[in-house]
């Protein structure tokens, strides 16, 4: 579903000027401090600073020992890291444009990208719709490590390329193309893996909602990934910390925050309350955004 939606749709940066008179193909925005270009329909994609933390953190200690091979391999894993958020992000809005969902906006931040689509109309009843929009991203990615292991079969004769005496694990040492492929291979695995976690704001949040709802509710279904996010938040810290401690620095969702706020919002006042007039209605994470000044979050359009 994501390599179709996204080969058969055409995308193209679009040659439009500003009212100012400049080429708005590429420009910053300076009243969120994002990397902005746009797609065709004029959906604005906003890159954040926040973006490159996450493609530099990795290679941090090789810049003290080795300056010349980090600044390559840091290149590398830049460019991998945007193509497979950015072609995933994509695979979401192609889906929903499917479903008849217009898409806002995309946004890349520090925890990866979010699609913002437009208050759907009044739309023929789709069963498990946002699921199928969510999974179209997660679904991409499997594409893409399949690509990148059939491009290393093709070239070096085996499909994870790797050392002759190490492991698939092991970081290729006979050339940039061969570490190009294997880290292409393994971020979007990882990149699969994590997004179908069940928590918010990753995709397998959505799909996990989507499926409950039917036999839990909408109030128990948000409640459900609520909690298993914030057990997540917690969870990650098992692999940050061994890797920081082997000299290698990551960091990756789910966060606390808007799981924390789906778990308040099911379960405060506010709920209680209108449980009494009978007007419950399941409260979402709100978007978050490493935008703005200092990379804070913010809900600014």
């Amino acid at each position: 579903m994501g390599l179709f939606a996204l080969f058969s749709s055409g995308y193209h940066l679009p040659s439009r000027i500003g009212e100012d008179g400049y080429l708005r193909v590429l420009g910053w925005d300076k009243k969120n401090n994002t990397l902005m270009f746009w797609l065709r329909g004029d959906i604005p994609v906003r890159i954040s600073w926040t973006f490159a933390i996450p493609a530099v953190l990795p290679f941090v200690y090789e810049w003290r020992i080795s300056p010349s091979e980090a600044i390559a391999h840091t290149f590398i894993f830049a460019v991998l890291l945007f193509l497979s958020i950015f072609l995933h992000e994509l695979a979401h809005m192609r889906a929903a444009r499917r479903l008849g969902v217009g898409t806002d906006r995309i946004d890349l931040y520090l925890f990866g990208g979010l699609t913002y689509f437009k208050p759907a109309p009044a739309l023929k009843p789709c069963p498990y719709m946002w699921a199928r929009i969510a999974f179209a991203g997660p679904s991409t990615n499997i594409v893409l490590a399949v690509l990148f292991a059939a491009c290393s079969y093709l070239v070096f004769g085996s499909f994870i390329p790797r050392d002759p005496y190490g492991d698939w694990l092991s970081v290729p040492s006979t050339g940039l193309l061969a570490l190009a492929l294997w880290l292409g291979l393994l971020l979007n695995l990882v990149l699969f893996g994590l997004n179908m976690l069940p928590a918010y704001p990753l995709d397998g949040g959505t799909i996990a909602r989507d499926l409950l709802s039917p036999r839990l509710g909408a109030h128990r279904a948000a409640l459900v990934v609520g909690i298993c996010g914030l057990a997540l938040s917690v969870l990650r810290f098992a692999i940050i910390l061994p890797a920081a401690a082997a000299g290698v620095l990551l960091w990756f969702p789910p966060s606390f925050r808007p799981n924390w706020r789906v778990v308040r919002g099911q379960t405060g006042k506010k709920r209680k309350e209108l449980a009494k007039t009978g007007e419950v209605k399941p409260v979402e994470t709100e978007p978050v955004e490493w935008r703005g000044r200092g990379g804070w979050p913010t809900n600014k359009q």
